[in-house]
């Protein structure tokens, strides 16, 4: 197979032989990327086929090449190679078979599908057994290859298969294209203006790169389609053929799946252009001026001509701009992506208030302990779960829901005595903690009891903020302890939160908490008198709308040993006990970012020696006396079990309820609305585990747009993140 001697333009854009475009500007960019497509030798070197390089010179006959893994430019035939953009060589460049890429690129409807993966498309794993799963994030794998391109990995969220022997299947993996035999994107022709649709979908421009198409929110009319196979797994229908990448359709909804249909629903909807979109039920009802029930649908992804919540100028729920549609509910079907062996039984509509339990009006006076991590999911996990919202409460169910299930933390001030009102402390104890960790569920009337009692009217409806509720509960009613002791030069003060207050580095774009404390306590010049045994940290935001930054990423671990007073502390350079610090060490490009600097004498000398830091004005700090300690010195450690956060006005958490990596919650007090009482629901979200999980130089290129719904919303809209110190806890 021989190539075009130059790759035909439109309007400026390369187009591969597939017939991708690739935008032009830049040396990376005006690259003319190839695979090969036929073993040669050069220089006694021997080129294997799916090899990856770039064209440097073409003269007649022969051309000159960079090859990966090859030194030096080597020259080959044109019939040796064929060429492909930018786009397709990163799709290649990670898998380390080359035997494998050329298969992939010969299979070039395969090839082509794979290229217009996006986020919560259906994929199938070449594997021993055959995974489904579904692509949670899309990445650069920044691995050096010598051809200046950055692999494309594709992490999928496996989908449980009934044939696989093992009970649970990986919650997560990461593979590259050549991994993936089968993918779920289905090419929809443009829809015809003349069928009067109302809810059309964009058509992507011709001048797109394949990336950009991947990476942008989906304005185009491209959607994910049911995935069909021949594998066997409950919610995936199996057709009475296998279908290849090319051949998957949307199956046509079955009049009987409707009724399974409720708010809250995950569905899929077939628009008139024949466009399959997915989405959840927010709001289901017979809108004025219509005789049949419609379901009011908040897509996962942006659509033109799409409405904000708003029906023929009547609003029925809020979202974002262009992401809600209205469809008739028989139009309306399960998302295949996501459907059970069997569907759960859910009433029909109209939809009544749920029953009132018996033990929703339980009082327990006996303690009970936090939920043992085995039963959490068996007591919790599902709607009317947790602490039922009413009347502006999220910021209190969301902040006792986190403090209180599954730590005992701050058990102590349930019992401790001496406080100012004792009737508080009971209600709280035997009304709401208790009987959460007994069963799982709180309704509005226990904590309004509570609410009553807090010392104002404005508890009882206004809206107010976690750390408002904390101080009020700890401090003047409860009397406890407060929770931090932290030096101010030579004054202490005691609080029970802790707000960051620094100046916004724009160098960083994703901080994490570990760094936002440790500037926060160095340029206020503050250190922990003592180890906190709960420590709430509040973001760097101001009010419910301003944020310093766009995302912080919550720390697994705290470090706060550098910021204790009176604490034995390592040179940062030699590692033996260190007496000095200096603030204006930390933002010189010339040693290591992030870190704080702590010298011996010998090293403080010497650093501050250099011309740039004669007048860096380092300090002497306190340290314990006549104490002996092995390197490496003891670190002090706190551990995250919960993040509030919050959007606009409404505060829900994510709360760490065990020891495992995957062990995260979603709690939400009113994640629902019948009636006139509001439903609240608590959804395990494992894969909130591997985001946390990430290290500080692979975030720093993770593109946060990609991320699913629970990552973007933990770390966007992260207000509080709580931390306990497991050693400490029982001594307080």
């Amino acid at each position: 197979m021989r190539v075009t001697r130059r790759a035909p333009r439109r309007d400026g854009v390369l187009i591969s032989s597939f017939g991708f475009p690739t935008k032009m500007g830049g040396i990376d960019d005006d690259r003319r990327y190839f695979i090969v497509i036929k073993d040669f030798t050069s220089s006694r070197r021997r080129i294997q086929k799916g090899s990856l390089g770039y064209l440097i010179h073409r003269r007649t006959g022969e051309t000159s090449v960079t090859v990966e893994n090859c030194k030096q430019v080597v020259n080959l035939q044109e019939a040796n190679l064929k060429e492909i953009t930018k786009d397709e060589a990163e799709l290649l460049v990670d898998i380390q078979d080359v035997s494998r890429r050329y298969e992939l690129v010969q299979n070039e409807s395969l090839f082509r599908s794979i290229s217009k993966v996006h986020i919560n498309d259906v994929v199938q794993l070449r594997r021993s057994t055959k995974s489904v799963g579904i692509v949670k994030n899309i990445e650069d794998s920044r691995k050096k290859n010598g051809l200046g391109l950055h692999g494309t990995l594709f992490q999928v969220s496996l989908m449980e298969d009934q044939n696989r022997p093992c009970k649970k299947p990986e919650p997560c993996v990461k593979v590259n294209a050549g991994d993936l035999i089968h993918v779920s994107i289905a090419e929809v022709e443009p829809p015809d203006p003349k069928n009067g649709s109302t809810y059309q979908l964009g058509v992507p421009s011709q001048h797109d790169s394949t990336s950009q198409q991947r990476m942008r929110k989906l304005k185009s009319n491209e959607a994910s389609a049911s995935f069909v196979s021949s594998i066997s797994i409950p919610g995936l229908r199996k057709n009475s053929s296998t279908h290849t990448s090319d051949a998957l359709t949307p199956t046509t909804p079955h009049p009987s799946e409707n009724l399974a249909l409720e708010v809250g629903s995950m569905v899929e909807v077939r628009l008139p252009n024949n466009a399959v979109v997915f989405g959840v039920i927010r709001w289901i009802g017979t809108p004025e001026g219509n005789r049949h029930q419609f379901a009011g649908i908040e897509l996962d992804y942006e659509l033109e001509n799409g409405s904000d919540g708003t029906f023929e100028k009547n609003r029925y729920f809020e979202c974002e701009q262009n992401k809600a549609i209205f469809m008739q509910l028989s139009h309306c079907k399960p998302d295949a992506r996501f459907l059970t062996s069997e569907l759960k039984d859910v009433h029909k509509m109209p939809v009544f208030t749920p029953a009132k339990l018996i033990q929703d009006d339980l009082t327990i006076e006996e303690d009970v302990p936090p939920i043992h991590e085995d039963q959490v999911l068996y007591l919790m996990e599902g709607r009317r779960k947790g602490i039922q919202g009413h009347y502006n409460s999220c910021y209190l169910d969301s902040t006792i829901f986190s403090l209180f299930s599954f730590t005992s933390v701050l058990d102590s001030i349930l019992h401790r005595p001496g406080g100012h009102d004792e009737k508080i402390q009971q209600i709280l104890r035997e009304d709401i903690v208790n009987p959460l960790r007994k069963t799982g569920f709180v309704n509005a009337k226990k904590v309004m009891k509570l609410r009553k009692l807090l010392g104002s009217d404005t508890f009882m409806s206004a809206e107010k903020d976690p750390e408002e509720f904390i101080n009020v509960l700890l401090h003047e009613v409860l009397a406890a302890d407060p929770l931090l002791k932290i030096r101010s030069g030579e004054k202490i003060q005691e609080s029970n939160c802790y707000q960051i207050i620094l100046e916004k580095d724009d160098k960083v774009e994703v901080p994490t908490v570990q760094f936002l404390l440790e500037r926060s306590f160095l340029s206020c010049d503050l250190k922990f008198e003592e180890i906190p045994s709960c420590l709430l940290v509040q973001m760097p935001r101001f009010g419910k709308q301003f944020k310093m930054y766009t995302e912080i990423m919550p720390s697994l671990e705290l470090d706060i040993t550098d910021l204790l007073h009176n604490s034995l502390r390592q040179c940062f350079i030699c590692g033996v006990a260190a007496e000095y610090e200096c603030v204006q060490c930390l933002l010189d490009p010339m040693l290591s970012p992030g870190a704080i600097k702590q010298y011996c004498n010998t090293c403080n000398s010497q650093v501050h020696s250099h011309k740039e830091r004669k007048d860096h004005q380092f300090r002497k700090f306190s340290s314990p006396n006549n104490v002996s300690v092995k390197v490496p010195f003891p670190r002090h450690k706190m551990e995250l079990f919960a993040v509030l956060c919050i959007e606009t006005s409404h505060y829900v958490s994510f709360v760490k309820y065990g020891s495992g990596k995957y062990s995260w919650l979603f709690f939400d007090s009113m994640a629902d609305r019948i009636g006139d009482e509001n439903i609240p629901e608590i959804t395990a979200c494992p894969q909130i585990g591997d985001y946390l999980m990430m290290s500080e130089e692979k975030l720093s290129y993770t593109n946060m747009k990609q991320l699913d719904g629970f990552a973007k919303r933990l770390f966007c809209d992260a207000y509080m993140c709580m931390y306990r110190s497991p050693r400490m806890c029982l001594y307080k």
